[in-house]
């Protein structure tokens, strides 16, 4: 392909023009998948805000029928009783670049055969991976309050979810799977979790009070990155096509 305007000519190949027109979309379209993603974060984290505003709602018989997708991210409150002979600890938790463990305890809310996981937070790891986390029980009726979260399903899993029995009331997985943890603590096990706002008895755990999706800045200088090498790779397409007569 070549064509001039005023002195100067444009002489291009046919094979490098289309790896470069391939390329030059490719970039191009990756930009504006990042700047989707930052855009799906912010609206996912404004929802967040808005409806932690709102005032909690009470976790009973009426409410555990909502959909997870009218509940999620909202504020509860109930009352019940923690079942402490069935702690669940989620392996290969980072906080802070330290390893941990996510500590689990079911909660059967009073008046209701419903059973939920509780987040009571994370737990550092010891110098030993045969140390066991403590996990105080909890014992009596408790009215508790936390925000509604969707089970994780972060982990490490090679095949089936393997569960690692620690002692006579803990639990320890490499990923959450909600058929494994339904048969190990109730088939009426709720498919969400609820993670506290407020430590109950164990403050030594870090409780999480982030937002459910990390910041959309990243994704704005991803965007920013692809687009450079877009512009740049189309200076030197011309660059290297030009001639001066």
């Amino acid at each position: 392909m070549k064509f001039s305007v005023y002195n100067i000519s444009f002489n291009y190949k046919l094979l490098p023009s289309l790896a470069f027109i391939i390329l030059f979309i490719f970039f191009i379209k990756l930009g504006f998948w990042q700047l989707d993603r930052a855009d799906q974060k912010k609206i996912i984290n404004m929802a967040f805000v808005e409806r932690q505003n709102q005032s909690p709602i009470q976790l009973n018989n009426e409410t555990i029928q909502m959909p997870i997708k009218d509940i999620i991210w909202h504020r509860v409150s109930m009352r019940g009783e923690f079942l402490n002979d069935k702690n669940i600890i989620l392996d290969n938790q980072i906080v802070q670049e330290k390893a941990g463990f996510l500590i689990y305890t079911p909660f059967k809310i009073l008046d209701s055969n419903k059973v939920i996981l509780i987040n009571r937070g994370w737990y550092p790891l010891s110098n030993s991976r045969k140390d066991i986390p403590n996990i105080p029980p909890i014992k009596e009726i408790q009215t508790i309050e936390g925000e509604i979260s969707q089970m994780p399903s972060s982990g490490i899993s090679l095949g089936k979810v393997v569960t690692e029995k620690l002692d006579e009331s803990s639990f320890r997985l490499q990923k959450m799977d909600y058929e494994v943890l339904s048969s190990l603590i109730s088939k009426d096990l709720m498919i969400y979790v609820v993670k506290l706002k407020n430590p109950i008895f164990d403050k030594t755990y870090v409780l999480d009070s982030g937002m459910p999706v990390p910041d959309s800045d990243k994704n704005y200088g991803y965007a920013f990155q692809w687009f450079a090498m877009a512009f740049t790779l189309l200076i030197i397409f011309i660059r290297l096509g030009v001639k001066k007569k």
